[in-house]
């Protein structure tokens, strides 16, 4: 979640050097954020995103930064090496009220802002943002929704499509860059004890949305600690689950007569990654109980087990790394 009120109070001088306010750069939401705060307090602002690339560059197509007149900034365009350089020539937009697409690396005019793998990138500078657009932007993340911003560089003018298909790239679109906006992967875990524990723990330090959903009461306050919301099963059956194509299920049980009777209501969905904790044996027994409940060939296929990038895991730790490790390959693929 992000903090809007950490970045309210920027505790320097105004017009100082430009400064990144701090906010998660792997975050969407984080550049809308910083627009909206500057457009609250009558200050203009900028969004930036990289529309080319030529040779290496540690970002891709699509990322962005968000810029205020006071000197403010977030989110990345390279690995931090360029950032304050490029939010000083933003601020300089700004104050001028016209779009600018700036070159930085190879073949640009600032001869003394050099990208370390030695390419370049082009960065359109937006300005002055349209409010309605920021505030949709910021809805449609807060409801884990899809949408893309069309950039028509040439007029100088940005649109707002809701929808994306999860596999959409940014790219150009004849003469107009379309840049498209995804959830974070949410985490949904279902089961008790160490194992969703630590894979809580560490979704919650990656800035991951998390949700437990607990068959013992055995940890929850802890997990609660992390920043994961925690739902007590009382019973057999699951909820209804927030799942969406951007989010990752996980079971986390000992009691595979337990777990039968939860798997068989999450297998109902269709999220990017489900998976169950268990070696071969317990996967290959688990694939015949549902093969034998009639859980249909397809669903059983999207079943993931053993979980994890590597193993067998000792630890629960060392099991969370690993799981994790495994989903956010998957994301990776999903996103093309």
């Amino acid at each position: 979640m992000l903090d809007a009120a950490a970045i309210e109070e920027p505790g320097i001088a105004f017009a100082a050097l430009p400064y990144d306010v701090g906010l998660d750069p792997d975050d969407p939401a984080s550049v809308f954020t910083l627009l909206s705060l500057g457009l609250e307090h009558g200050v203009p602002g900028a969004l930036l995103t990289i529309i080319d690339i030529s040779g290496g560059a540690p970002r891709g197509l699509g990322a962005q930064m968000a810029v205020l007149a006071d000197g403010r900034y977030c989110g990345y365009v390279s690995g931090g090496c360029v950032e304050a350089a490029v939010a000083a020539e933003a601020m300089r937009a700004i104050e001028a009220g016209k779009d600018e697409i700036l070159r930085f690396g190879t073949g640009s005019k600032f001869i003394d802002i050099r990208l370390p793998c030695g390419g370049s990138i082009d960065v359109h500078v937006h300005v002055r943002p349209d409010a309605t657009i920021i505030a949709e932007a910021l809805n449609l993340l807060a409801a884990r929704k899809t949408f893309s911003l069309r950039f028509d560089t040439a007029a100088s003018s940005v649109k707002l499509t809701p929808h994306s298909a999860p596999r959409a790239r940014s790219e150009w679109q004849a003469f107009v860059f379309v840049r498209h906006y995804h959830p974070l992967t949410q985490l949904l875990l279902i089961g008790e004890g160490h194992e969703l524990v630590a894979l809580a723990r560490l979704g919650c330090a990656a800035g991951l949305p998390v949700r437990a959903y607990m068959t013992a009461e055995a940890g929850s306050d802890q997990v609660q600690t992390f920043g994961a919301a925690v739902t007590l099963l009382d019973g057999a059956d699951l909820p209804e689950l927030p799942a969406d194509p951007f989010t990752a299920i996980v079971f986390l049980l000992h009691d595979r007569f337990k777990e039968m009777r939860l798997l068989e209501s999450a297998l109902g969905y269709d999220p990017f990654y489900v998976g169950a904790l268990g070696s071969r044996r317990t996967h290959a027994a688990r694939v015949s109980r549902l093969e034998a409940a009639g859980v249909s060939d397809s669903r059983i296929a999207a079943l993931n087990g053993p979980i994890g990038l590597f193993g067998p895991t000792r630890t629960a730790s060392a099991l969370a790394i690993s799981v994790l490790g495994e989903i956010t390959d998957a994301r990776v693929r999903l996103d093309g």
